[in-house]
């Protein structure tokens, strides 16, 4: 009998773990939606820029002004991507 009520409690931990991450699950899809609506704008805007004919120009006046910054980001997003990939390599390996 005493096992039957520790395989209950774990089972109703199980249950409040799944319920925090359904709580989670939501945000996570909130923040997804919201990236794919914010990227299929900015494809838009490009497009936009593209007909109107001032896309080169444009994207060079940026280019120009945040130069440091994109370089920046550029940078992180690299060095994050190998650090990753060399993880996911030794993983898999090991």
């Amino acid at each position: 009998m005493p096992e039957t009520g520790t395989i209950k409690k774990s089972s109703s931990k199980k249950k409040k773990k799944k319920a925090a991450f359904q709580e989670n699950f939501n945000f996570f899809l909130l923040l997804k939606v919201g990236f794919l609506i914010s990227l299929s704008l900015l494809i838009v805007y490009l497009y936009y820029l593209h007909t109107k004919g001032t896309f080169i120009s444009s994207m060079a006046l940026l280019w120009n002004l945040h130069k440091k910054v994109i370089m920046i980001i550029f940078g992180f997003v690299s060095y994050s991507l190998g650090i990753f990939y060399l993880g996911f390599r030794k993983g898999r390996k090991g």
